[in-house]
């Protein structure tokens, strides 16, 4: 009788699917120069998607993740040191079943540590091709690196803004470096404006860590250069979540020049004109998960496709157009996905919000 019992749980365990099984917890570190909005929304909307029930029946998942607190870097802006240290302790770390990478760069340190063995999911990355970071938009070059690509996103962005806006002198400025210069959009901006006919200013002379008030010179400059129209770049000056933005672009308005934002809804909810919509990160979680979830399983990263082909939606604000005289074409208004009628100027503070999508401490 006591070999039948066993006969039967062992027969019972070949029955059950070995996921089930075996079902672990996978460990990831995370590295970023310093923290940014967009990091951690596209962070967490991964880890979200990585908990979604439908996303793991599809796709045969039954693993947890975590980040471990001393397998999370973020050192802060300007500290390359720090960044390319925190780089090299994670690629010397064996337990750690994956790598995942926010911003240029972050990027730029894990591929110069690079072991060739962890694997290493990157995002928010501004041109990984332009970068020299992947071989082409279909092929990373590197057997253990992926990254999201959306093609021509930021060139796209110039060509909306101007064929809507039409412009005759477009504001930029920046950091004057090779990595902020990418990030800030410059050879995508140089370019539409050769291809449109418009005279692109550039204010080159930001600092590295570029707070409000070297951005207010910033814009002193350009707009004593006459400029009737501002691209609002990925700048810290603009990080609503940790400061008010609100002097900033009340100058703009202020001198009736038309905006476009770069990070979309948060600064158009708060008085840019308009912007690419980013209210939502879940689609971009998804794409990321499911690239995770196909490494943890087994596959190379190299081998996965890089090219997320979003779609754009607009976000527009009515209040700052009425404030700066700008008539939105009716094709405008019936494209935007988020229309605001108010101008909301609070600062969110979430200083610690690159911690906020910890799934361990030790």
């Amino acid at each position: 009788m006591k070999k039948l019992t066993l006969l039967i749980i062992f027969c019972v365990l070949l029955m059950v699917p070995s996921q089930h099984v075996f079902a672990k917890t996978m460990r990831l570190g995370y590295l970023e120069a310093g923290s940014f909005w967009t990091y951690t929304a596209s962070a967490e909307a991964l880890l979200a998607a990585l908990k979604d029930p439908g996303l793991a029946s599809k796709m045969n998942w039954h693993n947890t993740v975590t980040i471990p607190d001393n397998a999370y870097f973020s050192p802060g802006w300007g500290n390359i040191d720090e960044l390319r240290n925190a780089a090299a302790t994670l690629m010397q770390r064996t337990d750690l079943d994956l790598i995942l990478v926010a911003g240029t760069d972050a990027t730029t340190a894990i591929l110069e540590k690079n072991n060739g063995k962890t694997p290493i999911v990157a995002f928010s990355v501004a041109d990984p091709v332009l970068s020299g970071f992947v071989k082409s938009s279909h092929d990373s070059g590197v057997d253990n690196f992926t990254v999201r690509i959306v093609p021509g996103r930021y060139k796209r962005m110039f060509d909306v803004f101007y064929s809507i806006a039409k412009y005759k002198r477009l504001g930029i400025m920046y950091h004057n470096s090779p990595s902020t210069m990418l990030f800030s959009s410059v050879q995508d901006a140089r370019a539409a404006a050769a291809e449109n006919g418009y005279e692109l200013v550039e204010y080159p002379y930001l600092p590295e860590s570029e707070n409000t008030a070297s951005c207010k010179k910033g814009l002193k400059f350009l707009l004593d250069k006459n400029i009737d129209a501002f691209f609002i770049g990925s700048l810290l000056c603009f990080d609503w979540t940790k400061a008010d933005v609100t002097p900033l672009i009340d100058t703009l308005i202020d001198h009736n020049v038309v905006t476009f934002a770069r990070e979309g809804t948060p600064l158009v909810k708060r008085g840019g004109l308009m912007g690419f919509s980013t209210i939502s990160f879940s689609k971009r979680g998804r794409f990321l998960a499911e690239r995770v979830i196909k490494i943890l399983q087994g596959a190379s990263p190299r081998s996965l496709s890089m090219i997320d082909n979003a779609i754009p939606k607009i976000s527009l604000n009515l209040l700052t157009a009425e404030k700066i005289g700008f008539n939105p074409p009716l094709d405008l208004l019936a494209a935007s996905d988020e229309v605001f009628l108010s101008i909301d100027g609070s600062c969110v503070n979430q200083s610690n919000s690159n911690q906020s999508f910890y799934t361990e401490q030790e």
